[in-house]
């Protein structure tokens, strides 16, 4: 993989315009936050240039010196009526009822949901420099899918590193480089350390579209959220075969990293985890697994064991939906 060169938006609390979650806590000068519902998050690596701005200014530019990630309960706003799935949450300072949906439902307070989350920390401080003579409008020029509502955008390379003044490219062989070690034994612990783009992957991703193009749980058709899961850890290129791939929507790959749901080898009922309560996720517990392939039912009697061997047999209890 070659260097890249990323755009990331800093919206502070005071600033945000909708409101499905309560936005991140960054420092513009030193570092990022982000998770895995944030489109682009697992493109970004250390070594890439990065422009910090707000949504009127560019702030700065650095290069990424460290990228962590974590597991974590993310807090999601939601319209309280039944059914509603609305785009936008919008809440409104000086009239009642405070809270309104893009769909137009009107009510004091939002329901509140958790849902199980990877956050990530992209550092920046030591290379960051303050940027006074470039415009959002040069930035725009410079994004070649630019999208005014997305948080983490690419953009070109050769411009962010002229600007930056020369930053020296990284070889393929550094580029690839990720401290932390993929270890089979334990993916829970190390796959969720660091979701990182193997090479391949895209490869991976093509192969189990053309067979279908919904998440194989949730049946979600929007093919830009939708990740290439291994069923068993990444190893070598061999793993890359669709047999051991499912299609999944990003927060329910995260979920299956976890081994906070698994598939029954047998039946191919889909099981979450007992502390799983959300409905978003309850509604698919005990329902068949979407695929129209033959899955590798070794890969899943892998996956199915430590499932159990975590959970027990609690996970054979249908949640209420």
């Amino acid at each position: 993989m070659n260097q890249k060169a990323w755009s990331f938006k800093a919206v502070g609390q005071d600033d945000l315009r909708y409101f499905g979650n309560n936005g991140y806590h960054d420092d513009s000068t030193s570092f990022y936050r982000y998770d895995n519902f944030v489109p682009n998050h697992k493109q970004v690596k250390k070594g890439d240039i990065v422009i910090v701005t707000d949504r009127k200014n560019i702030l700065g530019i650095s290069v990424i010196d460290n990228l962590s990630s974590a597991p974590y309960i993310k807090i999601r706003n939601r319209c309280p009526y039944e059914g509603c799935a609305p785009a936008k949450l919008i809440h409104r300072k000086f009239k009642k009822p405070e809270w309104r949906c893009s769909n137009g439902h009107e009510f004091d307070y939002p329901k509140v949901e958790d849902a199980p989350a990877l956050e990530f920390k992209a550092d920046y401080k030591k290379n960051y420099k303050p940027i006074n003579s470039v415009s959002i409008t040069d930035l725009i020029s410079n994004t070649p899918r630019y999208n005014v509502q997305s948080s983490i955008q690419e953009i070109d390379f050769e411009w962010a590193n002229h600007l930056f003044g020369g930053v020296n490219q990284l070889s393929p062989t550094e580029a690839d480089s990720d401290d932390t070690l993929l270890n089979a034994e334990d993916q829970r612990k190390a796959v969720i350390r660091q979701i990182k783009q193997r090479r391949g992957q895209k490869a991976f991703r093509d192969s189990l579209i053309t067979l279908a193009t919904q998440c194989a749980v949730s049946n979600c058709a929007i093919v830009d959220i939708l990740e290439a899961a291994h069923i068993t850890a990444y190893k070598n290129d061999t793993h890359n075969h669709v047999s051991n791939g499912l299609l999944l929507r990003c927060d329910m790959h995260t979920l299956y990293d976890l081994d906070l749901f698994a598939i029954d080898p047998d039946s191919l009922l889909i099981y979450f985890a007992p502390q799983i309560q959300d409905k978003e996720y309850t509604r698919y517990h005990g329902k068949k697994l979407h695929v129209s392939y033959k899955v590798n039912r070794g890969a899943l009697v892998e996956r199915w064991k430590t499932f159990t061997e975590m959970y027990g047999n609690s996970h054979l209890i249908i949640k209420a939906i």
